[in-house]
């Protein structure tokens, strides 16, 4: 098949991260792939030769910038949008009747809520994805989809068994010792909200608490004894590396993140589940529909707790990375890839 999606893509982002998963699957499958990403936005890695960057992030530049020629002269036969509110959508609105005339087309929801710009309901798409029965029940209120929605789960990370001494050697860390990695890209959000409650933890319990962060990031993260903090962007194969020097991976979420009404998935979590590695995370609505994979804690004392017996090792952290194991095998990008390739069979 010719394939094209719109996406972010290289970039430090769900979106560009779902778009990454499936569109390297499809290349890997023999198909043809042109994508059309906007300018770069958190670059993590440099362009394949089949990225063509022809629009900007609509707000983020002016004047808006917007190259209908690649959409027009590219050869394709499905075409797949993810976010196009992060487009210029007017302009892209314009070149969708040609599109739709060559092409069948397939839209990806990762909106919270269905979009409040009325042009986002003039795309007529043969069919719309969403991840699981939670985006469909809100997605079925649009009478417009409601019988075009399929639902395709967001897929993890590639499974990949590191090893940790390597690891470690790679990343200049102790050989020795337990090692908490946390990440993100806003720091006041997911790393300094649990720094007091990782002190209190650390009388308890000798380990390091390795955290990696932007380099743009607005606040910083102090450093602390128990700390090392490295400033980097990472591509998917050197987050690994970081997982896999780890002990357990710490995904903090703020209860504010998500609002009332709205449907979200981890996919910071989703993408870390490949490394095996036991994943401590907030009880909150990004990981609300995943079970024994993770280990969720609420409030401060029970991510004490939980920290605790998952950096010890044992039953806990030993069943959590089985249990991700088999949701990764059933939701790998290859596999994930394979059901949109059926669906566009199916169109």
């Amino acid at each position: 098949m010719k394939i094209a999606i719109l996406s972010r893509w290289n970039s430090a982002c769900g979106v560009s991260l779902h778009a990454e998963l499936i569109g390297r699957e499809f290349v890997r499958k023999g198909h043809r792939l042109v994508v059309f990403a906007p300018r770069a936005v958190r670059r993590v890695a440099p362009d394949e030769d089949y990225v063509v960057r022809c629009y900007s992030d609509e707000g983020e530049e002016m004047p808006t910038f917007f190259d209908p020629r690649p959409f027009l002269e590219e050869d394709y036969d499905i075409f797949v949008a993810e976010r196009i509110e992060w487009a210029p959508i007017k302009h892209l609105l314009g070149v969708f009747p040609e599109i739709r005339r060559k092409a069948k087309t397939v839209y990806v929801v990762h909106e919270r809520k269905p979009p409040a710009n009325r042009l986002f309901y003039q795309f007529d798409w043969d069919a719309v994805v969403c991840f699981d029965d939670r985006y469909r029940r809100q997605w079925s209120s649009i009478r417009k989809f409601r019988d075009r929605i399929r639902v395709i789960p967001y897929p993890t990370g590639p499974l990949r068994r590191g090893d940790r001494d390597r690891a470690r050697r790679e990343l200049s860390l102790p050989s020795e010792g337990r090692i908490l990695f946390s990440y993100g890209w806003a720091p006041e959000l997911h790393v300094l909200p649990v720094l007091k409650h990782l002190e209190e933890l650390r009388r308890e319990l000798e380990f390091t608490f390795l955290v990696l962060v932007s380099p743009e990031a607005r606040r910083g993260v102090p450093e602390l004894d128990f700390m090392v903090v490295r400033r980097e962007m990472p591509p998917l194969d050197r987050l690994y590396t970081y997982l896999h020097a780890s002990d357990a991976c710490l995904i903090h979420k703020e209860p504010g993140e998500v609002r009332e009404g709205e449907v979200v998935v981890s996919s910071s979590v989703l993408m870390c589940m490949g490394a095996l590695r036991p994943i401590v995370t907030s009880d909150t609505e990004f990981v609300s529909f995943l079970g024994k994979e993770v280990v969720k804690y609420r409030g401060p004392e029970d991510m004490k707790k939980v920290l605790k017996e998952v950096l010890l090792g044992g039953r806990l952290a030993e069943e959590t990375v089985r249990a991700a194991e088999r949701y990764v095998r059933e939701n790998s990008p290859e596999r994930v890839a394979e059901r949109f390739l059926e669906l566009f069979e199916e169109l």
